[in-house]
Formats: C-alpha cells, sequence, structure tokens
C-alpha cells in the first residue's frame, strides 16, 4: 500500500522529506554522469574511437542530417503519451513508463562511450560510424519518451510555488555542486586506474556511475506524489489540437524561442575543452593566486593534464556560485522571475564578452595571462549559476499552468517533447557546424599532437569559445521582452485551478478505494 500511494488525497499537501531525499539522491547521482558526459562526450567521436579526419567529418554530417528525425520521433513519443489519457491507478499516468525505458535508456548511455579503438583496434571506419549512428537513433527514442514523461511528472509534484522554488533550490545547489564532477574525475583517473588509457577509464567509470543511478532513479519514481492529476477518464484530444493550443500559448512561445536561441550558449561549453587542450596542454606556467595575503598559494602547471586544469578553473567559481546559490531564491520574493532571467542572461554576455576582449589579440598575451583571464571572467560568470538552475524551470511550470487555465490541458509530455525537439534540431546544427570548425582549423589532425598544431587554431577556439556565449545569451533576452505571465498573475492562475485539481484528486482515490474494497 505504501508503494502504491503515489496520489496525493490533498492538492495542497505538502512535499515530504522523504520525497525531497529521493528526488535529491536521484538528481545527484544523475548530475554526476552528466556532468562526466559533458566533459568526455564531446571526445568520443573526435578522439577516442580514433576515427580518420574523413571519417569523422562524414559522421558529423551523417548525425546533422539524421537529426531531423527527431521532428518525427517527438511528435510520436509525445502523442502517444498525451493521448493515452489512461491513468494507472495511484500510479498516475507517466511513471509506468518511465519505469519501462529506464533501463534500456542508461544501457544505451553507457555502449555510446564503448572505447571501440582499444576494446576492437581491428574495427574500421565503417563500422565505427554505423556503431554511432546506430546507438544515437536507440538514445534518441528511449531518451525522448523517459525525459518526456519524467518532465510531464517532475511538474505535478506540487501547485504551490514557494515549494517549487524549494525544488529548483536545491536542484540548483546540487547540480552547482556536482556540475564541475567531470573536470574533477578527470583530473583524478589518471590516479586511480594508471594502467588504462583516458578513454577506457572514462568508459569503466561512466558505466558504474550509470549503473549507480538506476536504483536511485527507481526510488525517486516510487516517492513521487502528484498533487495536480486529472481524472481516471478522460477524453484524448487530437493531436492537432494540442498543438493549436500550444502555439496559442504566447509566453509559452516565447519562452522557448527564448531557450532555444540560448542553446546556442553550448557552442562555447563544447569548445572550451578543445581550448584547454590546444592552448594549455604543452604549456608550463606558475600562477600565484592571492598574492601578498596570508592565503597566498602558487600553482604549478606542469604536466600537460589539462583536466587539472580546468578542475582549477572550475574551483575559481565556488565562491560566486555559492553567492549565487543562496541569493537566487532570495531575490526572487521580491523581484519578478521574467526580470531576473533577462538580468542572468545580460550577465552572461557581459562575462563572456569581457572574456574575449582581455584576451584579444592573442599573440600578444602570454599562456598564463589567457588562462588567468578565462578564469577570472568564468568566476564572475558563477554569480548567474544559482539563477539559471532556478528560473527557467519555474518559468515552465508558471506556463504549463496557464495552458491549463486557458485551455484546460496541460499536456507536459507535448511540450516537453516538442522543445525537446527544437533543442536538439538547434543542438545538432551547433554540433555539427562545432565539428566542421574543429576540422576547418586543424583539430582533429593534431588531437593528439597539439603542440604541433597552428596557432591560428589555438587563437580561433579560445575565440569562439568566449564569443558563441556572449552573443547569444543577448539574443535570447529578445523575446522574453514581449512576455507577460508575471509572478502575480501567475499565483492567481494557479488559485483557480486548485478547486478542478482538488476535485481530479478524489476522483482517483476515491476509485482506488473502491478497488482495493472490492
Amino acid at each position: 500500500m505504501k508503494i502504491r500511494n503515489n496520489i496525493a488525497t490533498d492538492v495542497n499537501e505538502k512535499i515530504t522529506l522523504k520525497e525531497y531525499a529521493a528526488y535529491g539522491s536521484s538528481t545527484a547521482v544523475s548530475r554526476v554522469y552528466s556532468a562526466m558526459s559533458g566533459f568526455f562526450g564531446a571526445l568520443v567521436a573526435s578522439t577516442y574511437l580514433g576515427l580518420s579526419e574523413k571519417a569523422f567529418a562524414v559522421y558529423s554530417t551523417v548525425i546533422f542530417v539524421l537529426g531531423f528525425w527527431d521532428i518525427a520521433n517527438d511528435v510520436i513519443v509525445s502523442s502517444f503519451l498525451d493521448k493515452n489519457r489512461r491513468t494507472f491507478g495511484t500510479w498516475g499516468r507517466f511513471k509506468p513508463w518511465i519505469m519501462l525505458t529506464l533501463i534500456p535508456f542508461n544501457l544505451v548511455l553507457i555502449l555510446q562511450t564503448l572505447p571501440i579503438k582499444q576494446f576492437f583496434p581491428q574495427a574500421g571506419d565503417t563500422f565505427k560510424v554505423i556503431w554511432l549512428v546506430s546507438l544515437y537513433f536507440l538514445n534518441d527514442a528511449f531518451s525522448t519518451f523517459y525525459n518526456a514523461a519524467l518532465t510531464a511528472l517532475n511538474a505535478r509534484r506540487t501547485t504551490n510555488n514557494l515549494e517549487r522554488g524549494y525544488i529548483a533550490g536545491m536542484d540548483s545547489i546540487i547540480g552547482t555542486a556536482i556540475g564541475s564532477t567531470g573536470t574533477y574525475i578527470a583530473a583524478f583517473l589518471p590516479m586511480l586506474m594508471p594502467n588504462l588509457s583516458e578513454a577506457e577509464r572514462y568508459f569503466y567509470s561512466y558505466s558504474f556511475v550509470v549503473v549507480l543511478s538506476i536504483p536511485f532513479a527507481f526510488w525517486n519514481i516510487i516517492a513521487t506524489k502528484e498533487r495536480i492529476a486529472e481524472p481516471p477518464v478522460v477524453e484524448a484530444p487530437k493531436l492537432r489540437d494540442v498543438y493549436k493550443k500550444i502555439i496559442k500559448n504566447k509566453p509559452l512561445v516565447l519562452y522557448m524561442i527564448s531557450e532555444i536561441l540560448g542553446i546556442g550558449f553550448g557552442i562555447g561549453y563544447s569548445l572550451m575543452t578543445y581550448a584547454f587542450i590546444a592552448c594549455f596542454r604543452t604549456e608550463t606556467f606558475h600562477i600565484t593566486f592571492f598574492e601578498g595575503t596570508a592565503i597566498e598559494f602558487t600553482y604549478h602547471y606542469t604536466d600537460g593534464n589539462y583536466a587539472a586544469l580546468m578542475s582549477v578553473a572550475s574551483l575559481a567559481t565556488f565562491v560566486t556560485t555559492g553567492i549565487s546559490l543562496f541569493v537566487a531564491p532570495v531575490i526572487r520574493k521580491w523581484v519578478d522571475d521574467k526580470i531576473l532571467y533577462i538580468g542572468m542572461k545580460l550577465g552572461t554576455f557581459v562575462c563572456f564578452i569581457g572574456m574575449f576582449l582581455s584576451v584579444y589579440p592573442y599573440e600578444e598575451k602570454t599562456p598564463q595571462h589567457i588562462f588567468l583571464m578565462v578564469v577570472l571572467w568564468w568566476a564572475l560568470h558563477g554569480l548567474t549559476t544559482g539563477f539559471y538552475n532556478t528560473i527557467p524551470g519555474l518559468l515552465q511550470m508558471a506556463i504549463y499552468d496557464y495552458g491549463e487555465y486557458k485551455f484546460g490541458e496541460r499536456n507536459e509530455a507535448t511540450v516537453s517533447a516538442l522543445k525537446g525537439t527544437l533543442s536538439r534540431i538547434i543542438s545538432n546544427c551547433t554540433t555539427y557546424m562545432t565539428n566542421l570548425f574543429l576540422v576547418y582549423i586543424g583539430y582533429t589532425k593534431f588531437a593528439d599532437t597539439p603542440e604541433l598544431m597552428p596557432i591560428e587554431a589555438k587563437k580561433s577556439l579560445i575565440y569562439m569559445f568566449a564569443i558563441f556565449p556572449g552573443a547569444f545569451s543577448l539574443l535570447s533576452i529578445i523575446p522574453m521582452l514581449f512576455y507577460k505571465l508575471s509572478g502575480k498573475r501567475h499565483k492567481e492562475i494557479v488559485k483557480a485551478l486548485e478547486e478542478k485539481r482538488q476535485h481530479s484528486l478524489d476522483e482517483i482515490n476515491a476509485l482506488e478505494t473502491n478497488q482495493i474494497a472490492q
């Protein structure tokens, strides 16, 4: 009975400590493998698999073209989830589908990191490209299903805006605390597994963390209660009607355009690893921090461990990120989320453009100076981290409420899948551009010998690492200037919806009680 009790009895029922613990532990572990994937993932095809320069270009082109399969895939998945209105008793609508895809989704994540170059040295470029493309299809299918259902479930945890803020704040703290794990693990793995190649170390450690995440994810699913539920029998809307309502949801459209433009921000992050490899892997320098103070210390960079250098850059954000994490939930009590969203984007623009100006021109700067400027502006960017991990998610929750209020349907799965589709299309374009950029500047040719890499390639990587995040952050502000769903308006909408939501909860719990009695 305890396991089955996953629907709340009262729409205003508070989130329990058990739910917070389950959510927090699941989030923490998933953040670890996400951080590792973010750091190492870009290196798999470009470096670890041993693809030739031509094969890498072919693979990048194939993935770019096939990326438009996301349009059909996401429509199919979201249509299935939102048209299948069956409620599985107190399990709700989404939990069974999440549990069905949990294992295969994580298995594909592991297979995508298999170091074919070391495990199957005789494998040719053709096999490697087919292997990666096949896994791309599987990952796309399972991840879309899993993430759309999970997003819909998370949106129904609570109707209380303060509790939503607490969840977002906890997620922000966990995400930020673990967000740089990928760089730290990369720095320490050579000491833990000295006899393995970098690719093999990544595969074994990543596989361990992914497997570890499964029981925590399962616990999170079981412990979660839905405070926003639908009647047990609801007529499924036609898909075209669902998309019509999404298009008419002006706050949603503006928010999605802004978020999609913000994806270009990720180009800078993806280039960061390549920039550090190219510019610092073969350099030697000494940096003194807090010179002339009681906490002065000197960092000696001599061994070419670029991951350790990136860890230093991440540690530099510790104080600013901490300030942001604690300030964000407090400020949003008095400042509207829209204003905070625009402010964080503007702050990002300032930090990355400042980074570019401080390293330009590249030829006249020493590696030590370039690294210090990257660290300085990276640390200042930490002041926006708490807002990035809190505000966008809360805006999306408010938009779900608006859709329910205006059209009588939440359709989280469709919205999540549609946003995912557009995001992946843009991501495919940006990834393709990044990969072609690496080929164009000669990175792939000198990936194993960065000391021979032309200075033009190093300069281009550092410049683009700074310019892309700044430019796209500024662009993503424009749509939000027309966003009208303020915090006060959202409170009025939620209050109007409470009676309807409570009626749906009562129906589901009464039906479950009758079934048990029979």
